[in-house]
């Protein structure tokens, strides 16, 4: 609208006539054209921004996935091999692997980030536009934990789903029964919340997992993200406050509402939902893990950060490297699913049990 300035002005006007779903909310607060948080010119990723991923974490990623995408080729059984970033950021990772034996392509909304000079990559807008013919290895990094997500609130035997209102200039919650779909989603599934119990849900996460498995049909499959099975995502005895958190300068928060535009909102994901979708569209499931074994099976460790240093200089990189793998760190906190189909499914490299 005319005169509008910031995030809080586009907010301020919509409130005008009615209150907004967190749901809606989310999505204006994250991806707003001009004023959202991913549209900002500063990237929000690595040491200098508002939150660490494993692959800006270390170039001991990096290498494990070159691994992997090595013996992806290697088990595609000829033909044309295509390894795809799905929701690629910056591009970094698929740069960092990418050569000359196979098509490499990074997928984002938003490539203004991207740096294409002196790469063998391709970065395209949305996955439809990638060649389908050959094997294709799909891979994603904390992708869907980006969605924009309901919060939602059993009250007795009623659901009732979170919406933001403005009240003297601030903003505030309001709770409303919520609609339809959403309690679908738990009545399908057969949860049960308890009273008082909140969950964080997106409806997306089923849909868009589902055009990745219908995309190929020879694929490898890779996901990771923040996110349990079902069973424990909806447990009311650990997750009674559900999982919804904000992102802004390394420091985690639970105010949602503060400051729409300028923190990330994330909430953990239902890998049960991938799980079943990739299922309906022929895909197995090789891998349910956490990403410290996964690294761990494709040899990490191999990397020369993992070896003994000759200098002090070493000491910081060499940790973050090890924060991918030791109990304590962001290796342990990811989970990792892996699914196939038209491919080989034993004698992956990551199937090795190692503890």
């Amino acid at each position: 609208m005319t005169g509008e300035r910031s995030i809080r002005d586009v907010l301020r006007n919509l409130l005008q006539y009615g209150d907004l779903s967190f749901r809606d909310f989310v999505e204006i607060a994250l991806y707003h054209p001009e004023f959202g948080y991913y549209a900002r010119p500063e990237n929000p990723v690595g040491k200098g921004g508002d939150y660490v991923t494993a692959p800006t974490l270390s170039p001991a990623f990096s290498y494990a996935f070159g691994n992997l995408c090595r013996e992806f080729m290697s088990r595609s059984e000829g033909g044309e091999s295509t390894i795809v970033d799905i929701g690629c950021g910056d591009g970094g990772l698929i740069r960092a692997v990418a050569n000359e034996k196979a098509r490499f392509y990074g997928v984002d909304r938003e490539t203004a980030r991207v740096t294409e000079h002196g790469t063998r990559a391709t970065f395209l807008r949305a996955l439809h536009e990638v060649p389908r013919t050959g094997a294709h290895l799909l891979f994603s990094n904390e992708l869907y934990d980006a969605f924009p997500f309901a919060r939602l609130v059993q009250r007795g035997e009623h659901l009732h789903e979170l919406w933001v209102a403005e009240r003297g200039g601030v903003l505030d919650w309001v709770e409303r029964e919520a609609p339809g779909p959403y309690e679908d989603y738990f009545a399908e599934r057969g949860i049960e919340l308890a009273n008082g119990q909140f969950a964080d849900v997106s409806l997306e996460w089923e849909a868009f997992y589902e055009d990745i498995a219908r995309f190929s049909e020879r694929a490898l499959i890779v996901t990771i993200d923040y996110g349990f099975a079902q069973s424990r995502l909806f447990d009311p005895r650990i997750r009674r406050f559900g999982t919804a958190a904000a992102y802004a300068g390394q420091r985690v928060t639970r105010d949602l509402l503060a400051n729409p535009g300028e923190q990330d909102l994330t909430a953990h994901i239902n890998f049960t939902d991938l799980e079943r979708a990739g299922e309906r569209h022929g895909a197995t499931t090789l891998f349910f893990d956490s990403l410290a074994k996964f690294l761990l099976a494709l040899g990490i460790t191999g990397h020369e950060l993992f070896q003994p240093l000759e200098s002090i200089e070493g000491w910081e990189a060499r940790d973050e490297a090890r924060r991918l793998v030791l109990p304590d760190g962001i290796g342990h906190d990811l989970r990792v699913l892996v699914q196939a189909k038209g491919l080989p499914l034993d004698g992956w490299s990551f199937q090795k049990r190692l503890f």
